[in-house]
């Protein structure tokens, strides 16, 4: 993880388990030596314990959409274009694979506030993940632990979107580390909300 930023080295250590540990530092291990076929395999066998959908059940090919409407276009899509960029090259698309994972959640943490709050589904229906994450903070429906991570992921995400690299000590801002926790972490978070309001669709 010596390639990680602050913020992605929180989240594993604090977010992921240890299967999800040892799994991403093999994932890192096969991508040094050029053996993507491996890390995927490795990839996917880890997002498919987490449940729900993810990466490993959608197909890589973004002309395949197998959500074209409903709820769950906005809550999937975005992963399905992040299991695109793990697949074509991790280390290419670390960026993009960090915005996606975090438009994942910011759909998440909408449909969650759209289910729990009374007008949920009229305040919260283009919420920033930021802001969405702040109010679910003020509900105090979800653990701590939980809420942090968001909290945390959610400069991440922010960065993805609205800055490039001015560390000199960095080549680019996002490293092949990032891309990988930031997807698993989505997923995590993402699977644990949608089973608090028992939206866990497979």
């Amino acid at each position: 993880m010596k390639h990680a930023l602050p913020d992605t080295q929180w989240l594993y250590e604090h977010l992921l388990n240890r299967n999800q540990k040892t799994a991403v530092d093999q994932v890192m291990s096969a991508v040094n030596r050029d053996s993507q076929t491996e890390a995927m395999a490795l990839l996917w066998t880890i997002d498919e314990e987490i449940g729900g959908v993810g990466g490993y059940c959608l197909p890589k090919n973004p002309v395949q959409n197998p959500f074209p409407g409903g709820y769950e276009r906005p809550l999937f899509r975005p992963l399905q274009y992040a299991a695109s960029e793990l697949e074509r090259d991790v280390a290419y698309g670390a960026r993009y694979i960090v915005q996606y994972a975090g438009m994942h959640l910011e759909a998440v943490t909408r449909q969650y506030l759209k289910q729990v709050q009374t007008l949920g589904m009229i305040r919260h229906q283009n919420s920033t993940l930021g802001k969405a994450v702040h109010q679910i903070d003020k509900l105090r429906t979800i653990d701590e632990k939980t809420v942090k991570s968001l909290l945390v992921f959610v400069r991440l995400y922010n960065m993805s979107k609205h800055e490039v690299n001015q560390d000199e000590s960095r080549d680019r801002l996002f490293s092949t580390e990032d891309a990988l926790v930031a997807y698993l972490s989505a997923r995590i978070l993402g699977a644990g909300l949608l089973a608090e309001i028992d939206l866990v669709p497979s």
